[in-house]
């Protein structure tokens, strides 16, 4: 019988009008392709359509862009960005940070404007909205209980999501724990919203095995010094480059045989 892998999806996931579980089937299919031969059958937990906008406002968009400034500033001065003006005072404008970031990481301008400002709402939806929040990480808890996987894998907002979802509640042991592209560890934008049991920022008493895997273009995956140095019990931060310009996507981090091995490993 081949195993079961639980796989979380990051942000920009949300398909308009097509019904959640195949949604969730969808992309499920495109994380096995990406697995390759691996003898397992990959679900997928799906959430992208509870952080949908739940107002649209001018512009089209739920949250003004002066809610999100805060989050995207401190993610900006994680990746280097030579910001000296006082915190609490205005700063630079927005668009002038997030083209620093792309002219620095050598990414397109365009592109990295729309993932930036798709990143940081639905980040600011799951933190802010504590109804969705809890709707988001019972679900995955839920499917945790209800398939019994071996391995979970998570990608992006999904590693957030899955952590929370494995501190939620005791049982069925998870071998392995993989999360990718992860943001798990950004002060302040994440880590400190975290919700764990006992306070401490750890490997889920579930888990047996955390391995955590960047490209270290990930302009997600910061601090660049990975996971272990903010969370107890990580097995290791594998850094690895998974694509020339496109390193953040959960498929081309599945094609790595840094991330295939040690799933195929629990076979």
């Amino acid at each position: 019988m081949s195993m079961t892998i639980l796989g979380v999806h990051g942000v920009g996931n949300h398909q308009p009008g097509v019904d959640p579980d195949q949604a969730a089937a969808t992309i499920a299919g495109w994380w096995t392709a990406a697995l390759g031969d691996i003898p397992a059958k990959t679900v997928m937990a799906y959430y992208a359509h509870r952080l949908r906008p739940s107002r649209v406002a001018q512009g089209g968009a739920d949250e003004p862009d002066s809610e999100l400034e805060p989050d995207i500033y401190a993610w900006a001065r994680e990746l280097g960005w030579p910001d000296r003006t006082p915190q609490g005072m205005v700063t630079a404008p927005i668009r002038a940070v997030v083209s620093w970031v792309a002219t620095t990481y050598g990414l397109d301008q365009r592109l990295t404007q729309m993932f930036v400002e798709r990143f940081f709402r639905e980040l600011h939806r799951y933190f802010t909205d504590a109804e969705r929040r809890d709707a988001i990480v019972t679900g995955v808890a839920d499917l945790v209980d209800q398939h019994q996987p071996r391995v979970v894998v998570a990608h992006s907002l999904g590693s957030v999501v899955a952590y929370e979802a494995l501190w939620r509640r005791d049982g069925h042991p998870i071998d392995l724990f993989i999360t990718i592209g992860s943001p798990l560890a950004m002060p302040s934008v994440v880590h400190d919203r975290l919700v764990v049991r006992d306070g401490g920022h750890r490997r889920p008493p579930r888990v047996r095995r955390w391995l955590n895997i960047a490209d270290p273009g990930d302009v997600v995956a910061i601090p660049r010094h990975g996971l272990g140095q903010s969370f107890a019990g990580v097995e290791a931060d594998i850094t690895t480059a998974i694509h020339a310009f496109d390193f953040h996507r959960a498929t081309n981090y599945l094609r790595s045989a840094k991330v295939r091995e040690p799933i195929a490993a629990c076979g």
